[in-house]
């Protein structure tokens, strides 16, 4: 196992594009008529400028849909992650480190067995559980999670002790176990899903870490192509590296790079008509994004961002933007804390057909995006009067859009179109 070494080189985030002087070039205001009432600047005032109109703080939809909603599986004790398997049963991944299947009848199982040691103090642990595309022929899941590093010591570790391991498995023909578990990538960070594209190559996030009393400064790997950390990395399902990865080949480069500038992506997604990729990303304190991922591109962070340190002092002046960094597709300040993201596609509710969801564990809430040409033109505010963190949507074999709650006391629920 590569052990990571986490060290901060002065000269190395000097050579960065940090080191470029602030834009000063006049933007509109972003504040746009009906936007959501939750306010349009910090506790503090911090309210950053927006490149465009609308990549902050859209309007509401002209049009919303009246909705029910239903609850399908309770008992989830730290759920980070769900997905449906192709017989209609839910796998379930719980940050403690347990996976649980939930039945058509709503009822988890019993933890399946057969997990690898995981680091789970903190923020750390079990976070995604994946069925590969060909599950019903071959079972094979793939895992995010993190481990101690080989050498630490578990009796007086630091808090974020763990790093982000990739593994693959195969469930068991009875569901009860894991069999043949295998890692197949050091990924660096701290945390990070997993989602699978059409030619079967696994996208990674890997966060750096983030929180109180962590400077983003502190932190320039999300720029250094000598790290994995604040990237979305890009292997095959055996660990592999695909030929065409942007940085496969350079000397000076980890090959797995797919993009870099990132912080602590939190949700990844699809969209089903142009097939970009899509994540959502916590900010610091506010300039919580969404981008859509390019290959090879730099998503600017610490270089730039909407957000600030978590004491209130600005990161590298302010600056939101900067030559050869791209902007987020949206954004927030205040923070809503986005967690899972899904498109739907689905026929049960027409007026939310290409929609994108996030999942706001600050916010309580689920936030429906209306995009047009990848810009948001729209966003409502659903799921409100639950006043529960949600951390994880998607949409199910059955049309209908699943939303689960955070917490010991987790749920999976099931919105359909009111009657």
């Amino acid at each position: 196992m590569r052990v990571l070494s986490f060290v901060v080189i002065a000269a190395a985030a000097a050579a960065t594009p940090m080191a470029q002087a602030p834009r000063a070039i006049p933007r509109p205001p972003a504040q746009a008529p009906n936007a959501p009432p939750d306010g349009s600047a910090a506790p503090d005032g911090y309210a950053p400028l927006a490149e465009w109109l609308g990549q902050t703080r859209a309007p509401r939809p002209a049009r919303s849909e009246a909705y029910s909603v239903d609850t399908v599986a309770s008992g989830l004790a730290g759920a980070f992650s769900f997905h449906f398997l192709p017989d209609g049963r839910i796998i379930v991944s719980e940050r403690p480190g347990r996976i649980r299947i939930v039945g058509k009848d709503g009822k988890p199982s019993d933890p399946i067995a057969g997990l690898p040691a995981i680091w789970n103090r903190g923020p750390q642990g079990l976070f995604e559980v994946l069925p590969d595309r060909d599950f019903a022929r071959n079972r094979v899941l793939y895992l995010t999670y993190t481990a101690l590093p080989e050498g630490a010591d578990p009796s007086n570790p630091p808090r974020l002790a763990g790093v982000l391991l990739v593994a693959r498995a195969r469930l068991s023909d009875d569901s009860t176990r894991l069999e043949g578990v295998k890692t197949v990538l050091n990924a660096e960070g701290i945390g990070g899903r997993v989602i699978q594209a059409n030619d079967g190559t696994l996208l990674v996030s890997s966060s750096i870490p983030a929180g109180l009393g962590i400077n983003s400064v502190d932190w320039p790997q999300p720029q250094q192509l000598d790290s994995l950390m604040g990237k979305i990395l890009r292997i095959n399902p055996d660990g592999s590296i695909p030929r065409d990865n942007p940085f496969a080949g350079r000397a000076d480069a980890r090959p797995e790079i797919y993009a870099l500038g990132i912080r602590d992506d939190q949700g990844m997604a699809w969209h089903p008509r142009t097939g970009a990729l899509w994540v959502s990303e916590h900010g610091p304190r506010g300039g919580d994004e969404l981008n859509a991922i390019e290959k090879g591109k730099n998503y600017g962070f610490p270089a730039i961002g909407y957000g600030r340190e978590y004491n209130g002092k600005p990161i590298h002046a302010d600056r939101t933007a900067a030559p050869g960094m791209e902007q987020p597709a949206y954004f927030w300040t205040p923070d809503i804390a986005p967690a899972g993201i899904a498109f739907y596609s689905g026929r049960l509710v027409p007026g939310w057909r290409d929609n994108l969801f996030v999942c706001a564990l600050a916010g309580k809430h689920l936030v429906r995006l209306v995009l047009q040409d990848n810009r948001v033109v729209a966003e409502e505010r659903l799921l409100t009067e639950l006043d529960a963190r949600l951390r994880d949507v998607r949409e199910g074999p059955d049309g209908a859009l699943y939303v689960m709650t955070d917490g010991n006391e987790g749920r999976i629920l099931r919105l359909t179109r009111k009657p």
